[in-house]
């Protein structure tokens, strides 16, 4: 029997550090981005690592937040 997905979402935000975990792929991505709106409206920089049972899954976590950031950043 294999593994339940896990995924992990390490967020750096001026001198503090976040670790989000989230048995799902969706919950891991909302709770990051969550996180990351909240931030950058303090106007913290923000820097992301993701890991994860699932390679494609954390590939596209980081993508989505990549996006999420660049977003935040254009308001």
């Amino acid at each position: 029997m294999s593994e339940p997905p896990f995924f992990e979402v390490r967020i750096t935000t001026g001198a503090t550090g976040t670790i989000l975990r989230a048995a799902t792929e969706s919950l891991a991505a909302g709770k990051a981005e969550d996180l990351i709106r909240r931030a950058h409206h303090r106007g913290s920089d923000i820097a992301l690592t993701v890991s994860g049972s699932d390679a494609r899954a954390v590939r596209r976590i980081e993508l989505y937040l990549a996006s999420v950031i660049h977003e935040v950043e254009q308001v």
